[in-house]
This record gives structure tokens, C-alpha cells and sequence, in this order.
């Protein structure tokens, strides 16, 4: 019996034939995959968004903020009946407070997320308080309302905090981020006002959420190199001066920085607060710390009557935050790293962690203020733009950022959707 003789081809065409098969099967990136990876969606009374929300027992302000109705705010039915004062165990009574809600339209995200970070800009007076939810869209249905909490910035009347225990077939939330189990292309929003005093409301400036495909990496834009050696003067503090707690309060640390900044900057000395208010005023109960993300946002933008708006971001890259620094606008990022990966830095490693960018070397490197440093003098570090954007990859670039009251932020900073 004989055997059939292979034929043999040269080396050269088989390295072809393959290179031409996977060239066929692979599919073309479509103009949205090839776009931001970061987006953010926010509606606020500066643009008079407020005015497309459905509202129930609330109104606009005449700056376009949404408050209280005081003639249709309900009373009773409270969907979330937990609103319990600190150090209580009974919540309210019914009947002792009012409240009333506005939800947006259903947004259409172009390329869709799965991981997002809503944040809010509000006022609360004493004895008032808001609750944030969001919903998104998965494969033609919407998931439930996820909630995202209690916020006060007085916390007399209700116990400041986080919801737990928020987890179903379609997503997780952890803390102030929801994490969906598959891709997402819509999402609304709903904000809740609450009182109990009359004719006192809370007041809601901006509603923001900061969204990521997490399948995707961005790509590092090049820089114009406008900000390169630029330093802005942000007030060094130390978390490490205030044991036992201060070794975990990198970030109202950060955010009490940015604030001393602007403090000095707009000539508001309200602005200007030790490093343990900023940690009492953005403590989560349900958390049990201070690392809540909008709640240090809401914080950074309440104080002083809401001198500076406030949002949770996300960026694509250095690139972007150059073009606040250029403007004068100091950033405070979430990193994370092992040891060995970030040169320069006062802790050997991290699992999460907050500093603030304030310049660029004339090299483009980034100079920070670490607050994990032991005093207030030694904060000021450089960090290697390539390390440093591999620790803030951690958090899938996130940031907090804080910017005068009535003012615009600069184009290019970050990728609104429309």
C-alpha cells in the first residue's frame, strides 16, 4: 500500500495565507470604538437642562435649578423609607418631611459603557437632603433603579450614606459605582429632594455621570505641550498628621487642597478647611469612611454656598487634564500601584489612592501633591507621566474636579455627550 506524499509549501506563502485569513475574519473598528473610551453626561442649570425633566412635587428656579414645589411635594409613600437620623436606629416618621423628584429623558449613549460614576452638585440646607438613582439600558430593557444614596452637607437631620447590598443579573453597584455584566447604550437618572422644614429645599445645580467601556483602553493623545511647566500654587497638606483615621483620608486630603487653592485664588476663605472637616463632611456611614467619590465631590462644590461646581470625571488622558492645568484648574486623581511601580512615591504600594495634579515638568512629567507624604512640606513630588498613567489606569482614569461657580470648563478637557 503506498503512502500519499504531502506536497510541501515554501515558508514564505503559508506566513501569507495566514496573514491574509486573519486579515479577513477580523472585523474593521467601528468610528465609535475608535473614539473617547471616557465619556461624561451631565445636565445642569447653567444650560437649562432641567427644563426637559419630568418633575413630581418639583420646580425650576429662575437659575434653573430644580427645588421643592412646596404646593405639590408629597408626604407620604416615601420610596425609600430609610432616611434615619445619626445615631439613631428608627428612621423619620412619615409625614415629618416632603419630598418630591425629577428624572431626565432616556440619553442614547453612542458606543455604549460598562462602568459608571454618577455625581451631583447640590445645596442642602439643614433638615433637607437629596437621593441620586440611575438606570441604564442593556440589550433593549432597562435595569432597575440603582441607588446611589443619601446626601447632606449638614449632618444633623439625616445619616449621611452609601447603599449596600445592590447586586442583580444585570449589574453591581460598589459604593458609587455601578459595574454592569454586559454593555450598556442608555442611561437615566433620577434625583430625589427631601425636607423636613417648611420652605426650606435643597437646591440641584448639575446632575453629572461619568462613563467607561472597559473593554477598551484609550490611547494616549499626544500633547500640544501648552501646559508643560506650569506649576499651580495648591496649598500642601498631609493626610499623615491626623492618626489613627488620617491613613485613609487621602481623599477629602486631596479634595481640602484643591479647595485651600481656590480659597486663596477667589479670595473665599470658607473655602479654606482643616484636613478633619473635610473628612467629617464627606463621611459615608454605610461605607464606614471617606473614599465615597461624589460625596467629596458634593462637599468640594456645597461649601460656601456653592462657590465652585463639582464633578466625578473621567479622562482619556494627560492630555486632557494639561488643558485644565493651562486654565488654572487643579485636578485631584484615583491611583493605584505595586511596589517598584511608581518611582518617588511615600508608600510602597497601594490599592487605591487620591492626589492631586497640579503642573507638568517642562519635560511633561507630572507634579503632584502625594498627601501620603509625613508633613505638609514634603507633599510636592514628581511622578513620570508613564508610570503614573499606568497607576491611574487602576480606576480607569478618574478624577475629581472642582472649578468656579458660573463658569464653563475649558473645551478639550473632557468628552461630553450631547
Amino acid at each position: 500500500m503506498m503512502t500519499p506524499t504531502k506536497t510541501r509549501h515554501p515558508l514564505f506563502l503559508v506566513l501569507l495565507a495566514s496573514t491574509l485569513t486573519a486579515c479577513a475574519w477580523q472585523a474593521r473598528p467601528t468610528p465609535e470604538e475608535q473614539g473617547p473610551v471616557a465619556k461624561i453626561w451631565r445636565k445642569s442649570a447653567l444650560t437649562r437642562d432641567f427644563e426637559r425633566f419630568t418633575r413630581e412635587g418639583t420646580a425650576l428656579t429662575a437659575e434653573g435649578a430644580l427645588e421643592l414645589d412646596a404646593a405639590t411635594a408629597r408626604s407620604e409613600a416615601d420610596p425609600f423609607p430609610s432616611h434615619t437620623p445619626p445615631n439613631a436606629q428608627a428612621p423619620l416618621p412619615a409625614g415629618s418631611y416632603v419630598f418630591g423628584n425629577a428624572a431626565s429623558e432616556e440619553h442614547t449613549i453612542t458606543g455604549g459603557f460598562d462602568n459608571v460614576v454618577p455625581s451631583f452638585d447640590v445645596l442642602t440646607p439643614p433638615g433637607t437632603w437629596v437621593r441620586l438613582t440611575l438606570a441604564a439600558r442593556v440589550e433593549g430593557e432597562w435595569t432597575k433603579d440603582y441607588d446611589f444614596g443619601v446626601w447632606a452637607f449638614d449632618n444633623g437631620t439625616v445619616a449621611r450614606h452609601s447603599k449596600d447590598r445592590q447586586e442583580d443579573e444585570r449589574g453591581k453597584v460598589f459604593t458609587d459605582t455601578l459595574v454592569l455584566k454586559k454593555k450598556a447604550d442608555g442611561l437615566r437618572m433620577k434625583v430625589w429632594l427631601f425636607s423636613s422644614k417648611p420652605g426650606v429645599s435643597p437646591r440641584v445645580r448639575a446632575l453629572t455621570a461619568a462613563m467607561t467601556d472597559s473593554s477598551r483602553k484609550a490611547a494616549e493623545e499626544p500633547s500640544d505641550k501648552r501646559a508643560w511647566g506650569t506649576v499651580l500654587e495648591v496649598p500642601g497638606r498631609s493626610q499623615m498628621l491626623y492618626p489613627p483615621k488620617g491613613g485613609v483620608w487621602c481623599s477629602p486630603t486631596s479634595v481640602s487642597m484643591i479647595l485651600a487653592y481656590w480659597g486663596q485664588k477667589l479670595g473665599r476663605n470658607e473655602l479654606v478647611v482643616p484636613v478633619p472637616v473635610a473628612a467629617e463632611y464627606t463621611y459615608d456611614t454605610v461605607y464606614d469612611g471617606t473614599g465615597n467619590w461624589p460625596f467629596n465631590t458634593a462637599y468640594g462644590s456645597a461649601i460656601g454656598d456653592g462657590a465652585l461646581h463639582g464633578l466625578v470625571a473621567r479622562f482619556d488622558s494627560f492630555a486632557q487634564v494639561e488643558r485644565l492645568i493651562a486654565e488654572g484648574i487643579p485636578v485631584s486623581i484615583s491611583i493605584a500601584y505595586e511596589k517598584g511601580e511608581l518611582s518617588g512615591s511615600p508608600i510602597e504600594r497601594s490599592d487605591g489612592h487620591l492626589i492631586v495634579v497640579k503642573g507638568f515638568t517642562p519635560e511633561g512629567d507630572v507634579i503632584c501633591n502625594d498627601p501620603a507624604f509625613p508633613n505638609d512640606e514634603l507633599v510636592n513630588v514628581t511622578y513620570k507621566r508613564e508610570e503614573l498613567l499606568k497607576a491611574w489606569d487602576h480606576s480607569r482614569r478618574s478624577a475629581y474636579v472642582l472649578w468656579p461657580s458660573g463658569t464653563p470648563l475649558p473645551a478639550g478637557a473632557l468628552t461630553f455627550v450631547q
